[in-house]
């Protein structure tokens, strides 16, 4: 849907997770040689440094671990105050949390950044209550990225720069 709400509004797109593959290392080796909370850590600078670079509007599509700190850290916070800047839409495919995971962590274990069903199906169920509260709009749909971009679109106002 990131893809489509950029190509909509003509607007760059910077998918974190493809960001991070880039300039750093693959999410997957990363973790494993230095653990998820040093991920965390290298995550979070390398979105404040993107968001400070830019100039124009863009989509900004950032992981699903990005806003599920514990509320009491530092990173919880900062996070927070990056997205407060902008404007967060959360996508779901459905409110029904395994059917949801089930539409959500397939796609991800084909994106080569080393992830594993069984980790990645644990870390979904447990942050599924966060991403339900995260954001300023939740979308809950499976329609075509391309009708989910026009429809928040049209419910946000967004236009084109």
């Amino acid at each position: 849907m990131g893809r489509a709400l950029a190509s909509q509004l003509d607007w760059p797109l910077v998918d974190l997770d493809l960001v991070f593959c880039d300039r750093i290392a693959v999410i997957g080796d990363y973790i494993a040689a230095k653990g998820y909370a040093a991920y965390r850590a290298a995550n979070l600078a390398l979105a404040q440094a993107l968001v400070a670079e830019a100039m124009i509007p863009q989509v900004f599509v950032t992981p699903s671990g990005f806003l599920a700190a514990a509320p009491e850290t530092s990173d919880y916070r900062q996070a927070r105050a990056l997205v407060a800047g902008g404007y967060g839409i959360v996508l779901l495919p459905s409110l029904d949390i395994e059917l949801a995971c089930r539409i959500v962590v397939a796609p991800q274990l084909t994106r080569g950044f080393g992830f594993e069903a069984t980790s990645e199906s644990e870390k979904f169920r447990t942050r599924f209550p966060l991403y339900r509260a995260a954001g300023d709009a939740l979308v809950v749909s499976t329609a075509p990225p391309d009708a989910m971009a026009a429809a928040v679109i049209a419910a946000t106002g967004m236009r084109q720069v």
